[in-house]
């Protein structure tokens, strides 16, 4: 059967852009007569022109989901790789493992260095010795073959007792390291008797399990991100009070978010209560003031939400008078994106709070900030030694400074004395490398605390000379 219609392009004629702009210049004109509208541009006209320019390429936002599903899928399947490991960890066979992996490593690494020399030449491959020959049927030697020769191995048999040897050396990591997974030394400061490389895998797994759970989180998946970060608490214990990941907090942020009150409530009561985060403390007293002083629930009093206050207030000083006097504090404070992940209880852990989310849960909060701004004014201009369970002592934030700022000459003191010297790596212990990255990460975070202690420390000289303490 023919084709419909016939094409005045002749046979061996270029279909170029001139051609294309034509057609389309007709096309317009032949719609505009039809129609009988005015177009402002040369495609205004054409019917479903924009929408099937859009619909031919991808956007941005499909672009980053594909991008997202792909980085998905490889972390996956790394973890999966790692619990299979973790589930039957055998030392020995781990070692060898690294062992044969470090080597080929090491011959890669001669190779292009000896490919990147000026004037080299690949050597032709010439043809491969009787040594590597691999002999099959009647060409193998008789003491591979038949078992009356004593020197003659089954490899079944072998590969039977292997399996043996390999079960009866096998643990499950994920049991046995329960409440310490990925720990060196317990919270009592003891040593860790697991071997080093099985505890450098635990801390390879909790990092690719966030990694997993932060990615789930920017695509919206908020299930799957809460069943793996329920599974880190899980692993490193809810009882400990340095855990290895953010895993806690990243939960209660995700709860907050989402407007999961109940939720939140029984995460913060399963840790302890002198765990010192920012993010579960303040977030504690917030959604109690919330549950007393709006909601008006049952269960919830003012003395219940002063006593969640006075816990955070202890846990982090710095964090409540930053969210108390806000105004100043986001005038003075600069660089505060550039705070991280940083430790429980620190200085640092507040202006990371501070500049998030939760200020913004704070401050759209009818009377949270006043009732927080009241209560440390009323301890500061109390006569009495204790009010609701708060002392003046617990607000002193200059000797804390100063503590500070004496431990970290301290460290460059010591830091300035001691050589830089690595120390070397054996093959029969084996340690992950460290690279330099993480001395030139912890001179900068230092830098930049000395910086956060001289503005936080302006920040209260200005509120202290306007008189804010004594009203």
């Amino acid at each position: 059967m023919g084709r419909k219609g016939k094409s005045k392009v002749a046979i061996g004629e270029k279909w170029d852009h001139d051609r294309h702009t034509k057609r389309l210049s007709r096309k317009i004109d032949k719609q505009k007569e039809k129609e009988g509208t005015e177009t402002d541009g040369p495609h205004k006209g054409v019917k479903g022109y924009h929408r099937s320019m859009l619909l031919s390429h991808d956007n941005f936002e499909k672009r980053q989901e594909g991008r997202l599903r792909l980085h998905i899928s490889k972390t996956k399947r790394e973890i999966d790789g790692l619990r299979k490991r973790l589930e039957a960890w055998d030392d020995v066979s781990e070692r060898e493992a690294l062992k044969k992996q470090r080597e080929e490593e090491e011959k890669k690494r001669k190779r292009e260095e000896e490919e990147s020399l000026p004037g080299f030449k690949r050597k032709r491959k010439g043809r491969l010795g009787p040594e590597t020959w691999k002999l099959r049927g009647a060409a193998r030697p008789a003491w591979e073959v038949y078992d009356f020769d004593t020197r003659y191995v089954d490899p079944h048999v072998k590969a039977h007792q292997d399996a043996l040897d390999r079960a009866k050396r096998s643990v499950n990591a994920f049991h046995i390291c329960k409440g310490i997974f990925g720990k060196k030394i317990d919270d009592d400061g003891n040593d860790i008797s697991y071997s080093h490389l099985m505890i450098e895998t635990c801390r390879k797994f909790l990092a690719l399990s966030m990694q997993l759970a932060l990615l789930y989180l920017e695509a919206k998946k908020y299930k799957s991100a809460r069943e793996i970060l329920l599974e880190i608490i899980q692993l490193e214990g809810t009882t400990t009070l340095h855990p290895i990941t953010n895993a806690r907090c990243r939960l209660m942020r995700m709860y907050l978010d989402a407007n999961r009150p109940d939720s939140a409530r029984r995460l913060w009561e399963k840790l302890p209560l002198n765990y010192s985060s920012v993010w579960i403390r303040y977030s504690a007293a917030l959604l109690e003031y919330v549950s007393w002083k709006i909601l008006k629930e049952e269960g919830s009093s003012q003395e219940s939400a002063e006593a969640l206050l006075v816990t955070a207030v202890r846990a982090n000083v710095y964090c409540a008078y930053y969210i108390a006097f806000h105004e100043t504090f986001h005038q003075v404070m600069e660089y505060t994106d550039e705070v991280e992940d940083a430790v429980d209880g620190t200085l640092e852990q507040a202006i990371e709070y501070c500049n998030s989310e939760e200020m913004g849960n704070w401050i759209g909060t009818e009377g949270a900030v006043s009732w927080i701004k009241n209560f440390i004014v009323k301890v500061l201009n109390s006569m009495e030694s204790e009010v609701s369970g708060l002392k003046k002592e617990d607000l002193e934030w200059e000797e804390k400074l100063v503590s500070l700022e004496r431990e970290h000459d301290e460290e460059s003191d010591k830091a300035e004395q001691e050589p830089g010297d690595h120390h070397q790596v054996s093959m029969a212990e084996p340690r992950e490398i460290e690279s330099d990255e993480d001395d030139v990460t912890s001179q900068n975070s230092e830098v930049d605390l000395l910086m956060y202690i001289g503005m936080f420390r302006t920040g209260m000289d200005m509120l202290s000379d306007a008189g804010e303490f004594a009203r």
